[in-house]
């Protein structure tokens, strides 16, 4: 019983990190719920396999900072994978999409779970509140920002730079010297 919450709790901390973007994206730019439910059903199984994916590397890999720096490049790159072959989000097909913001998005979608499940107290706190402001700033620009294009430019650079700080302030809390890890 003790497994099945730890799997629910990683499944449904990934698919609340990815959530939050994917609304943005997909219903208050793109007003496409379907497509917001959609992702939900993929990242379900998506992050399934990550789940056993990291329940594999948790028990071969010893090196805690060498191992979150390979986790989040492994699962950055996963999802690129995802995006280039099946969304259609690679260079050479969607020259605007952005490369890192998305890598820092799916990266991120498979490292807040790990820390949680790891336990770290200090980082879920940081998570916790970090998500609090972004899905505050999210809200306040879709329903404050008036012209429709500047809401439109605010959601982009809000997810890429969003996922992005989200990830780096992870990787520098748990990375750096005399962190709470």
């Amino acid at each position: 019983m003790r497994n099945v919450i730890k799997i629910t709790q990683f499944i449904f901390l990934g698919l609340l990190t990815a959530a939050i973007g994917e609304w943005q994206f997909s219903v208050f730019l793109r007003n496409d719920l379907d497509n917001f439910i959609g992702s939900v059903v993929f990242n379900t199984l998506y992050m399934s396999g990550i789940y056993l994916v990291t329940r594999l590397l948790l028990t071969t890999l010893s090196n805690r900072p060498k191992f979150i720096l390979f986790y989040v490049v492994l699962f950055g790159f996963t999802g690129l994978m995802v995006e280039w072959l099946l969304i259609g989000n690679s260079p050479w097909g969607n020259p605007d999409a952005n490369q890192l913001g998305q890598f820092a998005y799916w990266a991120c979608m498979a490292l807040v779970p790990l820390m949680f499940l790891m336990g770290n107290h200090h980082l879920q706190t940081f998570i916790i509140r970090y998500a609090l402001v972004y899905i505050a700033l999210a809200v306040f620009g879709q329903f404050v920002i008036p012209s429709p294009d500047w809401r439109f430019a605010f959601h982009i650079y809000a997810v890429i730079l969003g996922y992005l700080g989200l990830m780096v302030a992870i990787l520098w809390k748990y990375l750096r010297p005399g962190s709470k890890t």
